[in-house]
């Protein structure tokens, strides 16, 4: 399912939906169908956030995940002077 709104030079054309191939004017469709359609590309606009939300969560925990190695591998040396004085 697709949604179409392709004006040309001087006209300006309804948005049309592509259902199997199908084209339909949205216009003329049923009124359930014209909500159904909404819900649809409301659903479609809410992936995309979540994709991306989800991308930019994968990107903060590898950051995350990254800070973590660099300090168990490198610890400040102020640590290793704390840890030297209390044995």
């Amino acid at each position: 399912m697709s949604t179409e709104n392709n004006p040309q030079v001087g006209q300006q054309e309804e948005p049309v939906l592509v259902l199997d191939d199908k084209k339909y004017v949205i216009s003329e469709l049923s009124d359930e169908a014209k909500y159904i359609v909404a819900c649809l590309n409301s659903l479609s606009a809410k992936q995309q956030n979540f994709q991306m939300e989800l991308d930019q969560i994968r990107v903060a925990s590898q950051g995350f995940t990254d800070r973590l190695k660099e300090a168990v591998e490198n610890p400040p040396e102020e640590e290793d002077a704390e840890v030297a004085e209390t044995e």
